[in-house]
């Protein structure tokens, strides 16, 4: 026993009993606090970060330019690192194929000016590029988007001198649906599930189109204000 140490008061036991208990009931205060702030943060909206397309006319051009910022993507990639067995002639039309995809983005952007969206982040994990099929699958289902996006959106365009040269876009668009699926299915182009009643193509709204967009994009878009039917 140390005879040098002096005995400890109640007092003072009781104090560092308290201490400790303060202690504990803090921590547990705080658990408890730190949860309930994880519970509301799960519940809590984020705040809106969509990228605003625009209205009116500008909506609609601004879907386009989206669309062909997937397209140009999309061809820019299967140049890149074409699919195994790809032709020398398959090659050069899969770049003539993304050169006037280019063009036609390039059109686009600069008939929007100011209002083109700045934002425009593409996902293509559904393509594999180095498989034929795959490819000529996806080409298909956007060149198809493409075809039937142009008749939408003129339908509600106010701005009649837009109509021309995205017509001619149109008719290039469907040119190259016409290849992609000739390529996919030998004669699959002739085939009456392509036209509708009137023997015309198809014409999706923007919203559908947008909508099947989105497979293609990891950036998200507002359009509350583009018109639709």
């Amino acid at each position: 026993m140390d005879i040098n140490k002096k005995p400890e008061s109640a007092t003072g036991q009781g104090n560092e009993l308290a201490f400790n208990a303060s202690r504990r009931q803090f921590f547990q205060m705080a658990g408890g606090l730190a949860g309930a702030g994880l519970l509301i943060a799960s519940c809590r909206r984020t705040p809106p970060s969509d990228t605003y397309l625009g209205a009116g006319d500008v909506a609609l051009l601004n879907y386009l330019y989206v669309l062909k910022q997937v397209t140009v993507a999309f061809y820019t990639q299967a140049v890149a690192t074409p699919y195994y067995g790809i032709t020398q002639s398959e090659l050069e039309l899969q770049t003539d194929l993304r050169d006037q995809e280019v063009a036609h983005r390039e059109f686009l952007k600069k008939l929007l000016g100011a209002d083109a969206v700045k934002t425009v982040t593409t996902q293509l994990s559904l393509v594999t590029y180095a498989d034929k099929s795959s490819f000529l699958t996806n080409a298909s289902n956007l060149e198809d988007i493409s075809a039937a996006a142009y008749p939408g959106v003129i339908k509600l365009l106010k701005d009649q001198s837009y109509i021309a040269p995205l017509s001619k876009m149109c008719a290039a668009d469907g040119r190259h649906a016409g290849y992609v699926r000739e390529v996919l299915t030998h004669n699959y182009f002739y085939s009456s599930g392509n036209l509708d009643s009137n023997a015309l193509n198809w014409v999706i709204s923007p919203a559908l189109g947008m909508a099947r967009l989105g497979d293609y994009l990891e950036t998200r878009f507002d359009t509350s204000k583009l018109p639709t039917f």
